[in-house]
């Protein structure tokens, strides 16, 4: 039986460094980027609408979608910790989009409303991949399952089942309108609408056509490649590929196109393939994670190395100046926690690590007021982060990860207990509780015997726990029942490692990367001509110090610290003084992409 995560905001966070850093996301980031958003015109789009008095539109034709984001982010956060202010906002901003969707028969998405109202759906030669009509409707199912499962209240459920509703009423097989989202995003909202639906028996004034949400989410990716009768964009960068519309989903094997969009293409065919049970899909998903994870892939878990579509490149072709957008980063790892439920291996957190400590971190400054769009992993010390941007999809982004952080911590069913990240929390339902507290797992399992698996991280070193174990695909496995006044010793050390990438890698060529544990490490002001042979690592307090060739010292940061005082240049990849020759690191490394140098 497939494990499921616990509902967002029902584990407590108890850890040193991921309570205080989620506070402030909470209390300063979501305030911040509401502000933001408004400035930018986006809540008048949806008031324009319900007026029709034809007022200009502001932002993007997404626009809709990024502020919808901030709702979903916002309502995991709710869900967390009670806020009558915030929650009095949201019921505000619903009132809102109520009257938008009573003013257009259940459609919202106020660009195509105000600039382009007889195009829907990219029809009558509009572009779907412009328009983001789908997406932005995605967006609005996601804010209201997550605010229906924060506040208990229907009103903004309400509004997305009659836009699902139209939807399939418009789309799907002959004789209705053969049309998949320009911008994934809805594959996976239109399963998680139908899977509250299916669940909640309290809502079933609103389930009648919850099959159909499925099946629409199938039908989106059976449909790609079959372009019959549907309008392509016009703008040659938008090329079937650049959406993952070039072939039926069973048919992709390689990662292309625009990174965010494949990410979230392929977390949204991971659900379908979970409620469909299409193993056929299943076995794309495998080809696609690995020709993201072992060709694809830079150090810090960004993906998307091309500026001009910002997507994927060909194999292994990964500069560090590359684009590595936030939201791309983002949305492999909340692709990773939906692999990790359909194929448990350790491998797919250890992705979404990679991404969380390096990519998506670096993403925000220490003031939470600041971002980065692009994460490279080299720069001049030019690159600053932001106040603000005309395109400002990472904040959302951003939100909806933080937001969502605490349910990825455990999974579980009827009689398996899984531990995918080691951070201090506690979690309670009516079969069991568990809580990681300085080094200790207590598990309550209520006299009856559960399966658990616990996490080995790729970065640690010596891991032991109190009590015998195996070890199946990267986690370690125990049995029995569990009592809270027996709690199980876990154990590891984190790495400090240098890693070599493939040298078909040609930027990486004689160079090497410094990890700290699940931290990628870089050097920001004086870049040295190359490390020493042995470079004698050490650690203090939390900054990793390094011999050069030339017999000095430099200090290395983590990788997201960047950025936050003086301009300065800034590098990942360092020189390493007589590097093994590249024919022997090839042998070794075989198709990987990086290893640790021996």
């Amino acid at each position: 039986m497939i494990q499921k995560y616990p509902k967002v905001g029902t584990v407590e966070l108890r850890d040193p460094f991921w309570t205080p850093y989620i506070e402030n996301i909470r209390r300063i980031t979501l305030p911040y980027t509401f502000k933001k958003i408004e400035e930018a015109g986006y809540v008048k789009n949806f008031e324009s609408v319900a007026a029709k008095d034809g007022a200009e539109h502001h932002g993007y034709h997404f626009a809709d979608g990024n502020y919808l984001e901030c709702i979903r982010g916002a309502c995991d956060f709710l869900a967390a910790e009670a806020d009558p202010i915030l929650e009095a906002y949201i019921d505000h901003i619903i009132e809102i989009l109520t009257a938008a969707s009573d003013a257009e028969g259940g459609f919202i998405s106020t660009a195509t409303t105000q600039l382009c109202p007889h195009q829907r759906w990219g029809d009558n030669g509009g572009d779907i991949v412009t328009q983001h009509d789908l997406y932005n409707h995605g967006t609005l199912v996601e804010a209201a399952v997550s605010h229906y499962n924060a506040t208990g209240k229907t009103t903004l459920l309400r509004l997305a089942v009659r836009a699902a509703d139209l939807i399939c009423d418009t789309i799907g097989k002959h004789p209705k309108k053969n049309i998949v989202p320009g911008h994934s995003l809805p594959e996976e909202a239109f399963v998680k609408l139908y899977r509250l639906l299916r669940d909640d028996p309290a809502l079933a004034e609103f389930a009648a056509r919850r099959q159909e949400y499925l099946d629409i989410a199938e039908f989106w990716y059976d449909a790609r490649g079959n372009h019959e009768g549907r309008f392509l964009s016009k703008n040659e960068r938008f090329t079937p590929p650049y959406s993952q519309d070039h072939a039926p989903f069973a048919e992709q094997k390689e990662a292309v196109g625009h990174s965010v969009r494949a990410m979230l293409c392929y977390l949204g065919a991971t659900v379908v393939a979970q409620e469909k049970g299409r193993a056929d899909y299943m076995d794309s998903l495998h080809a696609l994670w690995e020709s993201v994870v072992y060709k694809k892939l830079h150090i810090s878990g960004g993906i998307g190395s091309r500026h001009d579509i910002e997507g994927f490149d060909v194999n292994y072709h990964l500069p560090n100046t590359a684009y590595l957008e936030t939201c791309a980063a983002i949305g492999l790892a909340f692709w990773n926690t939906e692999m990790a439920l359909s194929d448990p291996d350790a491998k797919y957190f250890d992705c979404f690590e990679r991404s969380l400590y390096n990519n998506i971190l670096d993403a925000i400054g220490a003031d939470f007021k600041h971002f980065f769009y692009q994460n490279p992993l080299e720069n001049d010390g030019t690159m600053r982060r932001w106040e603000w941007h005309k395109c400002p999809c990472c904040p959302p982004m951003l939100l909806k990860i933080f937001g969502a952080l605490n349910s990825f911590i455990y999974s579980y069913n009827e009689d398996t207990l899984s531990v995918h990240l080691h951070i201090g929390s506690r979690y309670e339902n009516e079969q069991f509780s568990v809580e990681q507290a300085e080094g200790k797992l207590i598990l309550n399992t209520k006299g009856k015997p559960m399966t658990l698996r616990i996490r080995i991280p790729e970065y640690a070193e010596n891991f032991t726990l109190s009590q015998p174990y195996t070890v199946e695909k990267g986690y370690a496995v125990l049995h029995g029942v569990w009592s809270a006044e027996q709690p199980l010793e876990v154990h590891f050390e984190q790495a400090l490692r240098r890693i070599y990438a493939n040298p078909k890698v040609e930027d990486d060529q004689g160079k090497v990367a410094v990890t700290y544990g699940p931290f990628v490490y870089c050097v920001e002001g004086n870049i040295p001509t190359a490390l020493a042979k042995e470079p004698c690592l050490r650690t203090e307090n939390g900054k990793v110090y390094a011999r050069t060739a030339e017999g000095g010292e430099i200090c290395l940061i983590p990788y997201y610290q960047w950025c936050n005082s003086e301009p300065a240049p800034m590098t990942v990849w360092l020189p390493q003084e007589e590097m093994r020759p590249l024919e022997e690191l090839a042998a070794e490394i075989g198709e990987k992409l990086y290893e640790i140098y021996g």
